[in-house]
């Protein structure tokens, strides 16, 4: 239980960083709200970004041998791309925390967000277990 509770924690700190440095973009602007909105970014990013991501895995396991392991990775990386665009979409819907206004608002933030992703998921697991360590549990990077 502390474990979860630690991952959230980790992911709510990233993504309000995030959602600070997006707001630097052309067109994004944080409001008052702005603590519900890293509430709803976080919530959608957990439940948006997997089902879109297993949707296009799934249709397009096949693609994962020889030339075709390229278009898989492009794939792949379009999947995230547009979780990403769906997850930002979510967030400023059911939040006044966090608005996003024009196109290159939206492609900028969009951009910007999909990175910040890739960075979050290459140190999510040493956070953890270093925090886990922190506060005198096993360290576990979740890895067997």
């Amino acid at each position: 239980m502390k474990s979860l509770a630690v991952r959230i924690a980790i992911a709510l700190v990233f993504n309000a960083i995030t959602l600070w440095v997006a707001s630097v973009l052309p067109g994004v602007r944080l409001g008052a709200g702005f603590l519900w909105a890293v509430v709803v970014f976080t919530a959608a990013t957990l439940l948006v970004k997997p089902l879109i991501l297993a949707m296009f895995h799934r249709r397009h396991a096949q693609w994962a041998d020889g030339r075709k392991r390229v278009l898989s990775k492009a794939v792949t990386m379009a999947a995230g791309l547009l979780a990403t665009l769906a997850i930002l979409v979510v967030t400023s819907i059911f939040s006044n925390g966090f608005t996003i206004n024009g196109i290159l608002g939206w492609i900028a933030a969009t951009v910007v967000i999909w990175l910040a992703s890739f960075i979050y998921d290459f140190v999510d697991d040493g956070l953890e277990a270093k925090a886990n360590e922190l506060l005198g549990g096993a360290a576990s990077t979740g890895k067997p």
